[in-house]
């Protein structure tokens, strides 16, 4: 525990630090302890639900031949059996007992019945082709900020895609067509002519990038249960159709067809055809943990089912700690546990047979409801419960395979009929959330601690003691993340908000540039304030404006529709070209119009956008560091490119930024195939070497600099007038205005704020050997530059850094006199409108036994040397190892490649023969 002041209100703060132990915590996302994972504050996932990512956007569409299908309002059946079907966290509705889980367990027994006689798929009609899709849409409620589904989603991403591969079905075209849940259309992706003369097949796929935000590791497995998910819905309502599904030919060239990023998952495909009534479902082991006197009739243990019966097989359990961190207080809510484990089916329906499974159960009339808390993976990174059962199962002697855990309970009738986002409260709880919620309930009032932060590792001193100084200097523990200062309400509106605000976050004072969600808010309250806010207001702000317009000051200009779309801060300087864009960030002042001249002599093959610094426009604030500049920057970045690697460039100062936005967007799971440093290192400001960093008028380095940024100089008599009347902000602006010419004065000075806040930024020694780069970095350096962020420092970058010496100073290279250097500098590096140099080295030497480490070592170095001598792609370079017999030496090596080839060798040996 330590005390923080709040730089918000100038209040002292309780802050609890908590090392995250990975045995007792697990996780969502099978180990990957970002941010995300640790606190919800971020809201990273909530905005991924909203921005129905799952879903092609309308680019990718337009153009298309679509259909609307009908029923897109859905019936009062549909909407019911949405809401009815959760992921259940509270269980209200009283005991369970042996016969309850009997029971419920028939469910995997297929016991389907049709409605309709039996019918061929393409007798289906368009409307009941539309009720039946309908089932698979949201449904929106005004108590709930996110849509809901008849299926469970991984993280509510919905990340998982339907594809209707139609033929023979009434008078649509032959094709593939994709439907569209959001706006319930069916849109033809290719066209099939020539296919069977009737065919209605379900091709799932699984896009990557609408899951990525979330999860990072084994996202196929979630994407698989996904699936499952879905074709059990589908298999519930087929029957009353006359219609059924079954396998199809797993055929992953398929994807090739659907028009969709390399990266995206090909998860099967099912085959619509006549109901034939009840089919086996016996592909599962079902294994059934009673908790601790909590089913009746049943003592704690596991049992298998089999045979409609439960048969007693190990008294260990599954305990709460293996268990993912989200959900452990789930579990002691809990009654039973159930883990479903394939056996049998081909290897692509594994993972898809235990989310039939799950859902299968959730579709139960009992009132029994549950939430997935483990699973296992393709690639054996699995959760804690998986290796568990796995253990369990292995000491009994029984098979093993993939396997879903899930807990659950009796849940009320209130509950299945609640619409509102009780039980969705779990998307606003990270493990720093719940562990404060429980010390509201074990301490007195006031030892509770305003904010809980989540670390991977405490920090020790070299005694090995908790260091607490380090804590309270660190970033990580101020109170509400505040960066800003404090602003009272100015407005009627902003006073009318901000009281609205203050009562639902229940917080006794409040800034107009607080954020909602850091000031304490969820979805629930949100809900709450926004219906409260259009009352008063008589508006009607969506219930997801808190996430585009977070702060109080944002939400009344909102409220006094004086608030234009805003502009976007990736300025377009090229905005043409059919090739994935190129993003770079301009140096000190960060004002992107620098870069227009660069982007212009690249070409119009790739898309140029500059990234303008938060803090340019009126009403922004600059950010405090460049790991906040930049995660903000690859926040926008992400979403204006959300598929393919990117490539990242930075000017001068910029290049700090595209260094660690390059990081987090790695960290994140993105891939950064080229990140180019263009004169990182500093200007030499007049005959002293020592570059003072003290952002101060009396400080002539930082005047030269702050004159440069304006005027792109740093020399002339012009520089010698304004080092003699610059003395602040005011008097600087008011020189450059008058001398310069057609400067905006407000422009200027938010310039010069963000020169000031930045002008002292740098990596200390720690936080750069922290960091490592995946992407190739090439630094081009400017002549006469000094000393970059990166100079004494290794082992920031998985390949070395190639390194391009320029002629150029530091601002001739975004001018005339030296961008086309700069550019056939840059477009040798991409290999761009020349052949491709691809250097061969053949290593020949004397038998003698190398390691794999020590060949691996060699390789390494020797692709380093030579793509930074050729400024070549790592990817042309090709390696050979000879090993030559000592006997042969002279014959094969020495007479015909060193002596008769003397001419063409860099480097002579110095030994000789007897004979030479």
């Amino acid at each position: 525990m330590l005390v923080k002041t709040d730089p918000h209100t100038g209040y002292q703060n309780l802050v609890a630090c908590v090392e995250l132990n990975p045995r007792e915590a697990a996780l969502m996302d099978q180990g990957n302890h970002g941010a995300h994972h640790q606190s919800k504050a971020s809201k990273v996932q909530v905005r991924a639900q909203l921005s129905n990512a799952g879903t092609r956007d309308a680019a990718q569409l337009a153009g298309r031949l679509s259909l609307d299908l009908p029923g897109r309002d859905g019936t009062p059946a549909q909407r019911q059996a949405a809401f009815a079907r959760k992921t259940y966290r509270f269980y209200e509705g009283g005991e369970v007992t042996v016969a309850d889980v009997v029971r419920l367990l028939g469910r995997l027994r297929d016991r389907r019945a049709a409605a309709v006689p039996p019918r061929r798929p393409a007798q289906l009609s368009l409307a009941e082709l539309g009720g039946i899709m309908r089932y698979l849409g949201p449904h929106l409620s005004s108590e709930r900020l996110l849509p809901k589904y008849a299926y469970a989603s991984p993280g509510s991403l919905y990340a998982t895609q339907l594809y209707l591969e139609l033929s023979g079905v009434g008078e649509l075209r032959p094709g593939i067509y994709y439907f569209h849940p959001v706006e319930h259309r069916i849109v033809l992706i290719t066209e099939t002519s020539g296919a069977p003369g009737e065919r209605v097949r379900l091709h799932f796929l699984g896009r990557k990038a609408a899951i990525a935000p979330v999860y990072t590791n084994n996202i196929q497995e979630v994407l698989e249960i996904e699936t499952g998910h879905m074709t059990a819905l589908i298999e519930e309502v087929l029957p009353r159709y006359g219609l059924d599904i079954v396998d199809a030919p797993f055929v992953p060239a398929v994807k090739d067809a659907l028009d969709v990023a390399a990266e995206d998952y090909y998860l099967g495909a099912f085959d619509c055809i006549p109901f034939a009534g009840p089919r086996p479902f016996d592909m599962l082991d079902v294994y059934v943990q009673a908790h601790p006197g909590k089913v009746a009739g049943l003592p704690s243990g596991q049992y298998t089912y089999e045979g409609g019966r439960l048969t007693p097989v190990s008294s260990e359990l599954i305990l709460r700690r293996q268990v993912i961190a989200i959900n452990q207080a789930v579990y002691d809510r809990a009654s039973l546990g159930i883990t479903v484990v394939s056996r049998t089916g081909p290897a692509w329906r594994r993972y898809i047979d235990l989310g039939r499974a799950l859902q299968r159960l959730s579709m139960n009339d009992l009132n029994l409801g549950f939430m997935s808390s483990g699973y296992s993976s393709h690639s054996g990174d699995d959760l804690p419960s998986a290796r568990r059962i796995d253990a369990i199962l292995g000491g009994l002697g029984r098979a093993r395979g993939p396997s879903y855990f899930f807990v659950g309970g009796r849940v009320s009738d209130e509950q299945r009929r609640h619409e509102a986002m009780n039980e969705d409260i779990v998307h606003m709880r990270g493990p720093a959330e719940m562990i404060r919620d429980d010390l509201v309930n074990l301490l007195p009032h006031y030892m509770i601690p305003n904010e809980v932060v989540v670390l991977d590792t405490l920090p020790t001193t070299v005694n090995g003691k908790i260091d607490v100084r380090a804590l309270a200097e660190s970033r990580a523990t101020d109170v509400n993340g505040g960066n800003h200062p404090f602003v009272a309400p100015r407005s009627h509106a902003e006073r009318r908000v901000a009281e609205l605000w203050r009562q639902a976050v229940q917080r006794d004072e409040v800034s107009v540039l607080d954020d909602f969600f850091a000031s304490g808010g969820n979805s629930l309250i949100a809900v709450g304030l926004v219906n409260r806010l259009n009352r008063e207001f008589g508006a009607e702000l969506p219930l997801q404006v808190l996430f585009d317009a977070p702060t109080i000051e944002q939400l009344a200009r909102r409220l006094e529709r004086v608030d234009a779309e805003p502009l976007s801060r990736l300025v377009p300087l090229q905005p043409e070209g059919p090739d994935r864009p190129i993003f770079c960030w301009p140096g000190l002042g960060g004002y992107p119009m620098s870069l227009r001249l660069l982007a212009e002599r690249m070409g119009g093959q790739r898309p140029f956008f500059g990234v303008q610094t938060h803090g340019i426009n009126a009403g922004e604030l600059p950010y405090l560091t460049v790991r906040e500049m930049a995660a903000a920057d690859a926040e926008i970045i992400g979403r204006a490119q959300p598929d393919g690697p990117i490539t990242l460039w930075g000017y001068s100062f910029g290049a700090r930024v595209a260094f660690e936005s390059a990081y987090q967007l790695e960290q994140a799971g993105r891939r950064v195939d080229h990140v180019f440093l263009i004169a990182p290192g500093a200007p030499k400001v007049g005959d002293d070497d020592r570059q003072d960093q003290v952002a101060d008028y009396a400080n002539r380095t930082y005047v030269t600099i702050l004159f440069s940024v304006f005027s792109g100089t740093i020399a002339g008599p012009l520089l010698d007038r304004c080092l003699a009347v610059a003395r602040d902000d005011e008097s600087l602006a008011a020189f450059l205005s008058a001398n310069l010419g057609r400067l905006d004065s407000d422009l200027v000075h938010r310039i010069l704020r963000v020169v000031r806040t930045t002008f002292e930024f740098s990596y200390s020694f720690r936080e750069l050997a922290e960091r490592r780069i995946a992407a190739p970095i090439t630094i081009f350096k400017a002549r006469g530059d000094d000393y970059s962020f990166l100079d004494g420092s290794g082992g920031y970058s998985s390949a070395t850094p190639a390194a391009v010496p320029l002629q150029a100073d530091h601002y001739a290279l975004l001018r005339p006199a030296g961008v086309d250097e700069l550019v056939a500098a840059i477009r040798r590096r991409l290999n761009i409108g020349e052949a491709n140099i691809m250097p061969h080295v053949n290593i020949k030497y004397f038998p003698m036994k190398l390691s794999d480490a020590q060949q691996s070592e060699l390789i390494t170095a020797v692709t380093a040397a030579v793509t930074n001598a050729f400024c070549c792609d790592e990817g042309v370079v090709s390696i050979a190892f000879e090993p030559i017999d000592q006997e042969s030496w002279r014959e094969k090596v020495y007479l015909p490649e060193i002596v008769n080839r003397r001419d063409i060798l860099g480097k002579v040996p110095n030994y000789s023969f007897d004979d030479n």
